[in-house]
């Protein structure tokens, strides 16, 4: 009797959280946050998220990749490609969040931001460091100040070259602690954390917990443990260091004052200069991408107006 009882309340229990969840129908089935493109138009794609079936829309000019999901430059997209969902129900189209724009002349706006207070930058010289919410911006520390900077529509920041690229290429991770499932007692997996040299996480139950080192200290990744911060092997801020280009001239340009601003290069659109304390650091966009000085960053060719030799 026990038995037949704990049956029918164990079914009871199953009915009712199925009762108790809403799940659209194109989402039956359908794993969790899982994106498929539009059948007909390239700038839209649909989501499912917590049994909720969504509609977006790219930016204007921009089209839906669903190779990489994200939008991106037309030219660089075809859009017949992957899965698409079959819509049964009209469903509101919540158009894509635009990014910020930082600068349209070139100028950085060198300040104290209170947001920006948990990036602890060096307190000499220029570096970059990911931005810890989002691919698409990063943070520029000049002298111990922290600046947000934003990548044009579609790219994301590349912490090895310290710019903003196509997404494969920048391999960008917002999460990057990653624990296995099952605890193993006789190997404790710790992890770096990727903008904090004090800071690190241990793996219990599949899941990082926080934790830090002692004032004055910070983490070895190499051999998992707290040491004097001149003798870690620490290095979330990338400095920012000019390309080699033997053959390339001008390799410096003269800089208007001792602002932070950036320079297009005179001659070729793929370069272009950051400029400060009155010296200039020439870099260079991936193959595919030129330097837009209205967003201050590398951008699709098709995006950007260039009138220099290639």
């Amino acid at each position: 009797m026990k038995v037949v009882q704990s049956a029918v309340y164990a079914i009871a229990l199953v009915v009712g959280i199925h009762a108790a969840i809403k799940v659209d129908p194109e989402c039956v089935g359908i794993r969790d946050r899982s994106i498929f493109r539009h059948q007909t138009d390239c700038s839209r794609y649909y989501s499912c998220r917590g049994g909720r079936f969504e509609g977006h829309q790219c930016l204007a000019g921009l089209y839906w990749d669903q190779t990489y999901r994200i939008c991106r430059a037309p030219a660089t997209v075809n859009c017949n490609q992957g899965p698409f969902v079959t819509v049964t129900t009209a469903k509101p189209i919540l158009p894509t969040v635009p990014p910020i724009r930082t600068t349209t002349v070139g100028s950085i706006d060198i300040e104290s931001n209170p947001n920006l207070s948990n990036y602890k930058c060096p307190n000499t010289g220029v570096s970059t460091v990911p931005h810890k919410n989002s691919c698409s911006k990063y943070v520029i520390c000049f002298d111990g100040t922290p600046v947000e900077q934003n990548c044009a529509p579609g790219l994301h920041f590349d912490v090895l070259s310290g710019q903003c690229t196509f997404p494969v290429f920048a391999r960008c991770s917002i999460q990057g602690q990653i624990c296995p499932m099952w605890n193993n007692h006789r190997e404790i997996i710790f992890i770096a954390d990727k903008f904090d040299c004090a800071k690190y996480y241990y793996c219990y139950n599949g899941e990082p917990h926080a934790n830090s080192c002692a004032q004055g200290l910070h983490w070895d990744p190499l051999n998992n443990w707290c040491t004097p911060a001149e003798e870690s092997r620490c290095t979330n801020f990338t400095p920012y260091k000019a390309i080699n280009e033997s053959l390339l001239t001008p390799k410096n340009v003269p800089c208007a004052d001792k602002s932070a601003h950036w320079v297009e290069h005179p001659r070729n659109c793929r370069y272009y200069y950051l400029c400060y304390q009155g010296q200039s650091t020439q870099k260079r966009c991936d193959v595919g991408l030129l330097w837009d000085s209205n967003t201050g960053s590398c951008n699709f060719q098709e995006a950007v107006d260039c009138k220099n030799d290639m």
